[in-house]
């Protein structure tokens, strides 16, 4: 039989020990794989997945339903975007490959990373494989051929002669320009890949600076409303996980599950126990999931989150015109001049600075906005008009009003400070211009 003829009944991968288990070893540099990993844990179980497998096989193996897994690789990038050879040597498909070949090619396969895809070709072209086999909609479906096939098929095989890889055949690898052709692979090489590659799938994450970010609003803040919980918690949350992951992925094995059991009965110190007693300890379920998202509950916003008065924040001078020319007293224009102060003082502590973070500004300067622009026609010809807009503002701008609910833990005075900063910055006056 050849190295990648199909084995008859491949056993279960949590069944089978790892050639190489030194995940848990090096985990401490992998942060932005447990950061993937911990996306995967959300997916997983929003889907009704079984559980996830960390440091086994691959960096992680997804239970997905009953029986049913994927071998998942983690790789990233500071830099740079993967070239068709470095994707399968540095990229890890090759490894990929020839794990999915010693779990009986029954699995399917899942390569997550960072970086780009070049489109230079040698002899195709990184940007190609992510076509055939990555996460984005396509108007037309890419389909393998033959030629693509052996290309991979001789780059899994260069990449192989590297390297300790069991399951990958070795051959003389001809030049790459002679790669597009199928002669000289080993018997089966081009059907095992033409396999792998119809079960491959490529997908894409952001860096390492934006990751926490959009794990925690692509992942936890959809699967807190779905449960109904307050997703100002989601940093929290998404914190918790990140430390079932790194358990998961730790190194435990010298602490027994049940120390009493490995005293009073034999058989559990026998190799089939000592993998599935491995593989519990490496396993995250969907209970595990869902307590992390409900271990932690939100606090009232904090007024003060900087737990002091507001110093003076620059510029106001517009607002005080506007106030003045509207006829507004001495007393609710150093009110306004005070809420503005404490929106400028508490943003820059409440945001965290990622790109969402911007979204959600502009969100709220609309709908504080709109509730300007509704207030004005209904006080149009009123009588102390600035008077009665304030009194408005106050009681119609709140943080249960808007039209989503934020991902930060707002409060109803730093949405009033918010509204006179958009006066300040002319988007709305406090004069009675229809009536006018």
């Amino acid at each position: 039989m050849s190295d990648t003829e199909v084995p008859s009944a491949p056993p279960s991968p949590d069944r089978v020990a790892p050639a190489e288990d030194a995940g848990p070893d090096t985990q401490v540099r992998y942060r932005f794989q447990y950061q993937v990993a911990a996306a995967h844990c959300l997916s997983l179980s929003d889907a009704g997945g079984v559980r996830i497998v960390c440091e086994w096989h691959a960096d992680f193996l997804m239970e997905t339903e009953e029986g049913a897994w994927e071998i998942v690789s983690v790789k990233h990038l500071d830099e740079g975007s993967w070239t068709f050879a470095t994707l399968f040597d540095d990229g890890g498909l090759a490894r990929l490959f020839d794990t999915w070949v010693g779990l009986g090619r029954t699995a399917r396969a899942r390569l997550c990373t960072n970086a780009g895809f070049s489109s230079n070709k040698s002899p195709i072209s990184a940007r190609s494989l992510e076509k055939l086999c990555g996460d984005f909609v396509q108007l037309d479906l890419v389909v393998s051929d033959e030629r693509t096939s052996s290309a991979v098929a001789w780059a899994i095989i260069k990449a192989a002669s590297k390297g300790k890889y069991t399951n990958t055949p070795a051959a003389k690898v001809p030049a790459v320009e002679k790669w597009l052709s199928a002669e000289g692979l080993p018997d089966g090489m081009l059907e095992a890949v033409k396999e792998f590659l119809a079960v491959l799938r490529i997908q894409s994450f952001p860096p390492k600076r934006f990751i926490r970010d959009h794990v925690i609003r692509t992942y936890v803040e959809p699967v807190l409303k779905g449960m109904k919980r307050d997703t100002r918690t989601a940093p929290d949350c998404y914190h918790n996980l990140l430390g079932v992951v790194y358990d998961a992925s730790s190194d435990n094995d010298h602490q027994p599950l049940e120390p009493l059991r490995h005293l009073l009965e034999p058989e559990a110190m026998s190799l089939p126990n000592k993998i599935d007693e491995r593989v519990k300890r490496r396993t995250i379920t969907p209970e595990a999931i869902e307590a992390c998202m409900l271990a932690v509950r939100a606090e009232t916003p904090s007024v003060l989150p900087a737990g002091r008065r507001p110093p003076q924040a620059p510029g106001g001078r517009t607002l005080e015109a506007k106030l003045l020319a509207a006829g507004v007293g001495e007393d609710d224009r150093k009110y306004a001049q005070r809420m503005r102060n404490l929106w400028h003082d508490s943003w820059q502590r409440l945001n965290t600075g990622f790109p969402q973070d911007f979204e959600l500004e502009f969100e709220l300067e609309e709908d504080v906005l709109h509730v300007v622009r509704t207030l004005r026609l209904e006080l149009n010809g009123e009588s102390h008009f600035a008077s009665r807009l304030i009194a408005g503002l106050h009681e119609r701008v709140r943080v249960k009003k808007l039209t989503d609910e934020p991902s930060l833990a707002l409060h109803d005075a730093h949405l009033r400070g918010l509204a006179y900063e958009l006066s300040d910055q002319c988007l709305f006056d406090f004069k009675d211009l229809g009536a006018s």
